[in-house]
């Protein structure tokens, strides 16, 4: 863990911003569930002295997790099935005015090697799962959506953590290369947000997390179109020139891609019947797509060919209503280290971009001369959201 720590101070020098304004509104208040959270952490305050709700005094690892799963149990899944919450007046009950249910649990490994599909076996304090899994059951990294730290360490430890945090962020888009971002808190706040003291009032904590386990895959930043199946991966790109969307089944896993947390997260998969490559990749700001470079090339020999290709997201839409700073940048390189930093790692510096940059797919046929593994992505870099904004 330490070596992987130490490498997070390198690659996400000059790309982490605390203290970005607008997360909380528009990812805990904004969404159409903001009333059913509300009325959760209500719910929590009203039955907060009951003994098994009661928040632990000593904040230790084991019994905050104990605390949270008495809430997920007593409040979260009680409200999401209760049928003796029926309003006056003939009104539909609480659960049933909501399209979110709570089809999301809470989980914890006290041990590592219980997560598998990763690069390293970690023990994780806190994550959620996309699907409900048995307690004898192995989990799996493409199934979490949001991971956490659970510590009673001071502030002043708060480097430390987040580097750990986010070698967890890390193992999310390893098994998950078309991830866009990932949701996660350390010191029970999310990591981009402004402190919250969680021994003074639990209610911002009870709605974040209920917020978190009822957010859809979208909100997660899980593309919605693009489907998993255990087999491959299902994707619709439109036919140029016509309305027309066409189903592409793609292998599991990318032949290549770049694993780095600031990168362009370029991922080149091959189809199932390995005719043609589909290649996603966000651009950068300012550049030309690959694709539209690629339409300037005709009857080229060695050429790549391209099929189709479709915009997917724009990270300007991912920002939207969120604000960033240049006094936000938070340095992660140790204090000692400040002077000493090598040159290469100074130049994998990035600027908050003034235009927003897309996520594109490229459909491209593979040349008959060379083998389907030889396109490469830009070595550009870009800051890939493994934070909260």
């Amino acid at each position: 863990m330490a070596d992987l720590k130490e490498s997070m101070c390198h690659e996400l020098s000059g790309s982490v911003f605390l203290g970005v304004k607008g997360f909380w509104k528009k990812y805990l208040v904004d969404p159409e569930w903001f009333t059913l959270c509300a009325e959760i952490a209500d719910s929590y305050v009203k039955r907060s002295g009951e003994e098994k709700l009661k928040f632990p005094t000593e904040l230790e690892e084991a019994s905050v997790w104990k605390w949270m799963k008495a809430v997920e149990k007593e409040i979260f899944k009680s409200s999401s099935n209760s049928n003796d919450s029926e309003p006056t007046g003939g009104q539909s009950s609480r659960s049933s005015k909501f399209t979110h249910v709570f089809h999301r649990s809470q989980y914890h490994t006290p041990v590592a090697g219980n997560i598998i599909g990763g690069q390293t076996d970690n023990q994780v304090d806190y994550f959620i799962e996309r699907r409900d899994t048995s307690a004898e059951d192995k989990h799996h990294w493409r199934d979490i959506v949001v991971v956490g730290e659970l510590t009673k360490s001071s502030p002043s430890r708060f480097l430390g953590k987040f580097l750990q945090l986010s070698v967890y962020m890390s193992e999310v888009f390893s098994a998950q290369p078309l991830r866009r971002f990932v949701h996660g808190f350390i010191l029970f706040r999310p990591y981009s947000c402004s402190l919250n003291d969680i021994s003074k009032s639990q209610r911002e904590l009870v709605h974040a997390l209920a917020a978190y386990m009822l957010m859809s895959d979208e909100e997660h930043g899980i593309d919605p179109s693009i489907q998993h199946h255990d087999d491959k991966i299902v994707i619709k790109l439109q036919v140029p020139g016509t309305n027309h969307k066409q189903e592409f089944a793609l292998e599991t896993e990318p032949f290549e891609w770049q694993k780095a947390p600031v990168s362009c997260g370029t991922c080149c998969y091959c189809n199932i019947d390995k005719k043609f490559v589909v290649k996603f990749s966000w651009r950068m700001t300012g550049r030309n797509s690959e694709a539209e470079l690629l339409k300037l090339t005709t009857n080229v020999v060695g050429m790549a060919k391209l099929l189709e290709w479709r915009h997917l997201e724009t990270i300007g839409n991912l920002r939207k209503g969120l604000e960033f700073t240049r006094q936000m940048v938070k340095d992660c390189r140790p204090k000692e280290k400040l002077f000493a930093t090598p040159t290469v790692f100074v130049k994998k510096q990035v600027s908050v971009p003034k235009k927003s940059t897309s996520k594109t797919v490229v459909q491209i046929r593979k040349s008959e001369s060379n083998y389907c593994g030889g396109i490469n992505g830009s070595a550009s870099k870009r800051a890939r959201s493994s934070k909260n904004g």
